[in-house]
């Protein structure tokens, strides 16, 4: 590991950095797949490197780079700011995430039976999301997974720190946040908000802990969502996320 280190070192501020970032990740960890990201607040993912199986590949290039990617426990926490950090999915999903229409019409389907993530701050807008995947089939990552790359993250989080300061001229504008989404036109920012925790699994008290607003008030807000686009089931409100970010339902 000292020799993925060092090449890590000498590799920040060039075109050799996102590999060997991703090589030092890899040291000791098994796993069947593979990518390292960026995940933006305003805008979709930026693939910076993938090492995916064919199965996985086609779901990422399609639903998930078009807009699914938003349903992930792993963009909800870049959103949130829980950064640098890693997790496993499960620790990090919400309650009913084996329930929700993601998982069965996304995340279950991609033949992954566990992940685990690096999460790693790029700027105010942007970070780098690392990712591993394990089969079905296959055991699931461990503590010592875990342990082992939390022990190495403030190496990953320097290094990303460096890079990005030296490839970032001086008075270079970041990109800036912006209003909330609009693009789902009938529903207000509020509803919209409710829409992607309903498609992410979490449960009407989960939402409300997430809002800081009452249980009621997330029913309200569900039963007006529901009457705004005509639906009548999370199946069809999936329908229509898809619809709304241009794929096919």
């Amino acid at each position: 590991m000292e020799n993925l280190t060092a090449e890590l070192i000498s590799a920040i501020g060039t075109p050799r950095f996102n590999d060997s970032l991703l090589a030092l990740a890899s040291f000791g960890l098994k796993a069947d797949a593979s990518a390292m990201i960026v995940l933006s607040r305003i805008g979709p993912p930026r693939v910076l490197i993938d090492h995916l199986v064919p199965g996985e590949r086609a779901n990422f290039y399609g639903d998930y780079l078009a807009g699914v990617y938003r349903l992930s426990p792993f963009y909800r926490s870049a959103v949130e700011a829980h950064v640098p950090s890693v997790a496993r999915i499960v620790s990090i999903a919400p309650d009913n995430f084996r329930a929700s229409e993601y998982y069965r019409r996304y995340f279950g389907l991609i033949g992954v039976s566990d992940m685990i993530g690096i999460l790693l701050r790029l700027n105010d807008i942007e970070t780098i999301f690392i990712s591993f995947s394990r089969n079905r089939g296959h055991d699931v990552f461990t503590v010592v997974d875990v342990k082992s790359l939390r022990e190495r993250l403030p190496v990953f989080a320097a290094a990303v720190a460096r890079h990005t300061e030296l490839a970032s001229p001086r008075g270079t504008s970041r990109p800036r946040a912006v209003a909330a989404d609009p693009r789902r036109g009938r529903l207000t920012s509020r509803e919209a908000q409710v829409v992607d925790l309903i498609l992410e699994g979490h449960s009407t008290r989960s939402i409300s802990g997430k809002l800081e607003i009452s249980v009621e008030t997330v029913r309200v807000h569900r039963k007006h969502i529901y009457e705004k686009l005509g639906v009548g089931s999370q199946g069809a409100l999936f329908n229509w996320f898809l619809a709304s970010i241009g794929r096919q339902a």
